[in-house]
């Protein structure tokens, strides 16, 4: 192993070491367990080439980046010991307390605590045991909150249940304070409940969630409004309430109903609606099931 220190005495080490001079630069080439090392800095790799004049580093094969923010792993790095910035690619995984961050390729901003992401983005929440999916977004290490976008996804990881799955043109993702918000088309299913929604807000903590311009389904029932909420309780829907709605179903006997209010708040039990409640000026129409007429009577 052969130590040397940089001209900004950043101590680094190697199995390897050449020194390569071209006109006025310098290039040292370090090859065999790559060490670079300061007080909040500690870079590992295989093989790694040090321009000293430009104060940059290209870093390959089993990177690691680590400093105040997090850890990153990659097979190739571009990092600039200056600015803290870096360009990472192929398998890059950031890890910081609570998220782990995958992607094809990432920027790393470290003073600005800014991660930009692209091609397979994957961001997994483990506190509120959230999936979020996308082919680009960027995270804000400091604030805990990201976004993605280009066809994201996000599951909400449920025990012994399938999770609970919401897809938008837009995700914000706001893991300190345990919400995320879906913009533009969105799709949530829960169970047997599908919502087609404009924007879908979600408070992970709570489990409580908003909607504009709902439009719930559940087989055959139907309910729609302006703006729309609903609880969940042991992870499963409890309760949907939609502002100036309209709604029809059907009961068990095959009867069809139509209802709308300025208020309809419809209750679960195991998944199943059991109650529908209309408040301000309901109006509604029912229309019975006929009972087939005996052959002979025709």
């Amino acid at each position: 192993m052969i130590l040397f220190f940089l001209l900004s005495l950043t101590p680094f080490s190697a199995d390897k070491v050449e020194i390569i001079k071209e006109e006025n630069t310098s290039v040292i080439h370090l090859l065999g367990n790559v060490k670079i090392e300061d007080e909040n800095l500690k870079i590992a790799c295989r093989e790694a080439s040090l321009h000293e004049a430009e104060d940059y580093v290209v870093l390959i094969d089993d990177v690691s980046i680590i400093d105040e923010n997090g850890k990153i792993q990659a097979e190739f790095a571009i990092y600039y010991f200056d600015e803290k910035k870096g360009y990472l690619r192929d398998s890059v995984v950031l890890l910081t307390g609570s998220e782990i961050i995958r992607a094809d390729s990432l920027y790393y901003d470290g003073v600005e605590e800014l991660v930009q992401m692209f091609g397979n983005v994957m961001i997994e929440d483990k506190k509120n045991n959230l999936m979020a999916y996308g082919e680009q977004g960027w995270y804000n290490l400091s604030e805990d909150e990201g976004c993605l976008f280009k066809g994201p996804r996000l599951e909400i990881v449920r025990e012994n249940k399938e999770p609970m799955k919401v897809k938008a043109q837009e995700f914000k993702l706001l893991a300190d304070s345990n919400k995320f918000f879906g913009f533009d088309s969105v799709t949530a299913v829960i169970d047997s409940i599908t919502v087609y929604c404009d924007t879908f807000s979600f408070d992970l903590k709570e489990d409580h969630g908003t909607m504009v311009n709902p439009v719930i389904l559940e087989k055959n029932n139907e309910l729609r409004g302006e703006t729309g909420t609903f609880k969940m309780k042991d992870k499963e829907i409890e309760s949907f309430s939609v502002h100036r709605g309209w709604s029809t179903y059907y009961t068990d006997k095959g009867s069809k109903n139509t209802v709308e209010g300025e208020e309809i708040n419809i209750v679960f039990r195991d998944g199943k609606a059991i109650k529908i409640i209309v408040d301000g000026e309901p109006s509604g129409i029912l229309r019975l099931k006929r009972k087939k007429e005996d052959a002979g009577n025709e």
